[in-house]
């Protein structure tokens, strides 16, 4: 009899998991795409900076050679971030906890990147400003001028990322936080003191 009474208890709490997996795989596996792809258009803006950077910082002159020099040393770091991005998007631990708390730490990192982005084109236009009055005018100019356009295309995607991985959640995360609530699904114990 006490089987009998545990299994219909924790029947339903075991049946809700196994229908929850496939929809926690789909995330984890959708974000993972998203997350792969994005590491393809860092890597691949980086290498174009990179290889025409070096290029052209090597056969232009004044501005435009710091503009280029500038770029090419820039990407280095975002092929770093990309190509180590790509060694880490594998599958995470297939809960719906961790699936939570690492979309909510995944949004977070691309706020705070924003906000970093946003300084890159500040200080592009700080330095801009500087080289007014500076004997080093072409150097701050064509600095400037690369941090204005590093800083505008990592904003544009760190907020495509983040609305992609939002979009990503609302259909495939989300709706398994809905179904927790539903009547005769879960199970309470409630304790007064």
């Amino acid at each position: 009899m006490k089987r009998t009474l545990l299994l219909l208890i924790f029947l339903p709490v075991v049946m809700l998991a196994q229908d929850a997996l496939p929809s926690i795989k789909e995330f984890e596996a959708s974000k993972n795409d998203i997350n792969r792809t994005g590491m393809f258009v860092l890597g691949g803006w980086a290498l174009a900076n990179i290889i025409s950077g070096t290029t052209l910082s090597l056969t232009m002159k004044g501005e435009a050679k710091y503009f280029n020099q500038f770029n090419a040393l820039w990407n280095t770091v975002n092929l770093g971030l990309a190509v180590n991005g790509l060694l880490n998007t594998g599958t995470d631990s297939l809960s719906l906890y961790n699936s939570v708390t690492g979309h909510q730490t995944l949004q977070n990192i691309f706020v705070l990147n924003a906000g970093l982005d946003l300084a890159y084109i500040a200080t592009g236009f700080f330095l801009k400003e500087k080289a007014k009055n500076s004997e080093k005018k072409e150097l701050l100019t064509g600095y400037g001028n690369s941090l204005l356009v590093q800083g505008a295309f990592l904003l544009v995607f760190d907020a495509a990322m983040y609305f992609i991985h939002q979009n990503n959640a609302n259909v495939n995360l989300y709706p398994l936080l809905g179904s927790l609530n539903e009547p005769g699904i879960g199970i309470g114990v409630r304790v007064g003191l």
